[in-house]
């Protein structure tokens, strides 16, 4: 449909355009009738194919937008996603007084990222290591806003 439209637009301008530009001319008459005949067939031909539903409106083009994308193309994307956040949540707990090494597995869905798995390593001698567990657990689950069933701490 859009197609349809900005044909007709685009007919009409042209039209109008060759009429004034030819209006000091003796032809001014049979262009002015043949840019009239172009707007009509422009607005009417293509109207059975309209009418008879065959068409895709909602895209600007003969067979509308591919709409399937490469899986390992957006694979490669998140993947490449999750680990710069993985990277700032290395700091978040480095700041916190860990020394640690996280992995995110997750997917993005347009503005949304979804946390599926967090895996963070914590490297260093604990006295009470399900006390740091406990603390990284809730750190990560706070600054990335997921649930703490999702994250996995392991003490090296």
């Amino acid at each position: 449909m859009t197609v349809w439209l900005l044909s007709v637009l685009g007919t009409g301008i042209i039209g109008m355009l060759v009429t004034h530009l030819t209006s000091k001319l003796r032809m001014h008459a049979l262009v002015r009738t043949a840019c009239v005949y172009v707007f009509i067939l422009s607005v009417v031909l293509p109207l059975p194919v309209i009418l008879s539903g065959e068409t895709d409106f909602g895209s600007c083009g003969s067979g509308g937008f591919d709409t399937e994308y490469d899986e390992g193309i957006a694979d490669v994307t998140d993947s490449a996603y999750f680990a710069l956040v993985a990277e700032a949540l290395d700091k978040h707990l480095e700041d916190a007084g860990y020394d640690t090494s996280s992995a995110i597995k997750g997917s993005v869905f347009g503005e949304k990222a979804v946390v599926e798995q967090v895996t963070v390593n914590v490297k260093g001698e604990f006295p009470d290591s399900s006390v740091v567990i406990l603390r990284i657990k809730e750190l990560a689950s706070e600054y990335l806003e997921t649930d703490r069933a999702v994250i996995d701490v392991y003490v090296e």
